[in-house]
């Protein structure tokens, strides 16, 4: 009887449950230090430079990835001169293959393992669809979804031989809703979605977690600039839209700091996070259909 019941416990997975979190408080499961993190469109003044930041800040070491290597640079001297924690800089361009792969061998070699793969790449082809060039697409398609797919291919290369890790993939509400001028970049966003729920539903069994993150309209140094001083007609048509979409489809009635949005995949990254599995959670101020 004794062996038959721990068959099932362990059947059940009850070998497996965290009682070691029970008497914890959350900001203890928040505390990533020993745990290696890559960070791909790290060097500017967005979202990824907010996640290395915050991952740096609950004591991750970091590879902060961008094509600029002047940029995540000056990124990854930031985190480590903020945190004391470890932060290298690695130059790629997440559109080719082979540099996405060395990119994640080189940060795995440099920071002496991996953990955590944030894939945070973006190029937005904006207006309306029947003006979009073949490039314009086939640039937004690339920048919004395959260069993601990238990222966790060679991400697996590390996490699955290991048999833990995780995924986090930047999606965007857009993938949820409808939204004037972005309808390829909306598509993709909508097959991240997809993606983090199909990646997490094949390599979950095997150890490695995928998740994702759905910002919404973040204001970064270029967004302010672009709607305080729209310097044309087509800038003021885009100004306008993104104030109706804040003030007419954003619950809060504004958009978000990178670092918002960024608290969220620190969050993910956590031990606090680990029964979640193949989610996407958006962070846009109740943004809705409209």
């Amino acid at each position: 009887m004794e062996t038959a019941d721990q068959d099932w416990a362990q059947k059940l997975g009850f070998d497996r449950l965290p009682y070691d979190t029970v008497d914890k408080r959350v900001a203890d499961l928040l505390d990533l230090r020993g745990k290696k993190a890559v960070v791909t469109g790290a060097g500017g003044d967005g979202l990824g430079q907010a996640i290395a930041n915050r991952l740096g800040g609950c004591g991750a070491d970091v590879a902060l990835v961008g094509r600029t290597f002047e940029k995540v640079e000056r990124r990854a001297k930031e985190v480590t001169e903020r945190w004391g924690v470890q932060a290298v800089p690695v130059k790629a361009d997440m559109s080719d293959w082979d540099q996405v792969h060395r990119a994640v061998r080189d940060s795995r070699d440099a920071l002496g393992g991996l953990d955590i793969m944030v894939n945070n790449p973006v190029m937005v082809a904006a207006g309306a669809f029947e003006r979009h060039t073949k490039e314009e697409i086939d640039r937004t398609v690339l920048g919004s979804l395959t260069m993601m797919m990238y990222g966790a291919h060679a991400a697996l290369e590390h996490l699955l031989p290991q048999g833990a890790g995780k995924i986090i993939n930047i999606g965007a509400v857009a993938g949820r809703v409808q939204q004037h001028g972005l309808t390829v970049y909306a598509a993709c966003k909508a097959g991240v979605i997809g993606f983090t729920r199909n990646l997490a539903h094949e390599f979950a069994s095997r150890g490695v977690n995928t998740l994702a993150v759905a910002p919404g309209i973040m204001l970064k140094d270029d967004m302010r600039r672009y709607l305080l001083e729209p310097r044309n007609e087509g800038e003021r048509a885009g100004r306008d839209s993104i104030a109706e979409s804040i003030t007419q489809r954003v619950q809060l009635g504004r958009a978000a700091l990178p670092e918002e949005v960024a608290n969220v995949v620190a969050f993910l990254a956590s031990p606090a996070a680990d029964y979640m599995c193949g989610q996407t959670i958006d962070v846009a101020g109740g943004q809705w259909m409209g």
